[in-house]
């Protein structure tokens, strides 16, 4: 069993309708940010083995390099979701919203 969480930096829009189009593969609407970044890096640097788990992947990234800057999307697995208070505390210090896939609320 997994949750899915979605962040990006706020913009125009629901956020539940971003999330899904970001399960899609659909970046419209987000605009890049070095605070998305920096929130990937220290997710990766914290937690290595977050990146099987994280979107966009390092091989996503090889097409479209600029979406290592709209967005991160995390599925995390049960062991995983002791990380999440860090996490959700980690994208609130970079100003990011997001998603919560389990919830279906704002995060």
């Amino acid at each position: 069993m997994s949750s899915d969480f979605g962040f990006w930096k706020k913009t125009a829009g629901d956020a539940e309708e971003i999330f899904e189009n970001l399960a899609e593969g659909d970046t419209g609407g987000l605009i890049s940010s070095a605070d998305v970044l920096r929130f990937r890096e220290a997710l990766l640097t914290r937690w290595p083995d977050i990146g099987n788990v994280l979107e966009p992947a390092e091989f996503d990234l090889v097409e479209t390099p600029e979406d290592s800057q709209k967005y991160v999307l995390l599925t995390l697995s049960v062991r995983q979701l002791d990380y999440l208070p860090e996490i959700l505390s980690m994208a609130k210090k970079n100003n990011l919203v997001g998603f919560s896939g389990v919830a279906g609320e704002p995060i």
